[in-house]
Formats: C-alpha cells, structure tokens, sequence
C-alpha cells in the first residue's frame, strides 16, 4: 500500500533505528525539533545555499535533486523517517550541493547542528546514533551505484522495482508513480520520460 510509506512517524521510531535511546534522549530529541509543514515543490534545502539542519521527514514523499549545467537530476527519493541533511554546509560550512524538495504536501521535523551538536554532547549514544545514520546513508549511495552503472535502462528500472534492503526501505516505481511525476522518476534512473514509459507498458503485465 502506497499509505506504508508516507505515514506518519514518530521521532523515537528514527531515533531507535539507530540506537537505544533513553526517555530522557528522547524528551530532548522532541524538544528540539521543529514540525513543519512542506508545501508541493517547496524546498527545504536548497542548492547553493548554507544549510543549518537535519531534516526528518515525517510523512509524505521528498526528492533530492541537483541542478548542472542547467540541467536537473534526481538522485534520491525519501519516505517517512528518512534523515537528510548537507554534509559540505554540516562538516565544512559550504553551500549545499543538493535541494531537498517536497514532491507531494508533506510533514518533516528540523533539527538545528547547533541543537544536534548539543544533544551528541549530553547524550553520548547519539554519536552512535549518527555514526549508523551516516553509514547507512552511504551504503545507499553504493547501492545507488552497483544497481544503475553500466546497466541499461530496462536493468535500471527492473533494480528500482526490485530492490528494497533492509533500512533503506526504498519504494518501488509502482508506489512512487503514484505520487511523483514521471519525470522525477527518470531523473532518477537517467533516461528519457519516453522510455519510461515504454518500458512500464512492456512490463506491465509481469512487474506492474
């Protein structure tokens, strides 16, 4: 069901996944974090400029996207409880190389570095709790990588349906469809709306 993966969530399920949180963590984490309501193709990161939070989205859908050249490339999509933020403006204080943009009406929570920073200070498990978040996020981006280089585009396509491993609870096209445009969808996959959808016609009947 397409409603598993923008329902709401709540912040001791994302702080759990990567760590035992205290009640006490979890009373800091919640007063903190700030609940904000996401507008269609608003943008809560936005390239080029200095990103101050982690955002955690709560429900709805989210794509990462970046812009070259003029042209616009999906990378990423994010469902409930997914963490994002900008490393470069986190780690080095630069400009974002990424947007994070609402593909539908959503829900996230912003959590200041400054508040995170804070709360890793007195409450110690929350750098475990970062350290997994961080690994987890890169093992997405190989994952990203061994299932789309050097793959055509039927291969492409078939590893987005299929593919779902265990935290990174990636959505299928059949689910995204229903609520991104297509495409976002061939961004994301690097291929023409065209062939998107000649490939979903000539596999439908087996994979749709």
């Amino acid at each position: 069901m397409i409603a598993d993966y923008i329902k709401p969530i709540e912040l001791r399920q994302v702080i759990s996944r990567y760590c035992d949180p205290t009640d006490a963590l979890v009373n800091d984490f919640e007063a903190v974090a700030r609940l904000v309501c996401v507008k269609k193709e608003e943008a809560l990161v936005r390239q080029g400029e200095l990103c101050t939070d982690f955002i955690i989205n709560r429900c709805g859908l989210f794509r990462v996207s970046c812009v070259t050249d003029g042209k616009e490339d999906t990378l990423l999509f994010g469902t409930s409880g997914d963490v994002f933020t900008s490393l470069h403006s986190y780690y080095a204080g630069e400009p974002a190389v990424f947007s994070l943009v609402a593909v539908q009406d959503s829900e996230a929570w912003m959590i200041s570095y400054d508040d995170m920073r804070r709360l890793e200070a007195d409450h110690p498990v929350m750098v475990k709790w970062m350290r997994d978040l961080l690994v987890e996020q890169m093992f997405g981006f190989e994952k990203r990588y061994i299932y789309n280089n050097n793959k055509s585009a039927e291969e492409r396509l078939l590893n987005f349906m299929r593919v779902c491993s265990g935290n990174l609870r990636r959505p299928s096209v059949k689910h995204i469809s229903s609520i991104a445009p297509l495409k976002y969808i061939a961004q994301y996959l690097k291929i023409t709306q065209s062939t998107l959808s000649r490939l979903r016609n000539k596999l439908a009947k087996t994979e749709w």
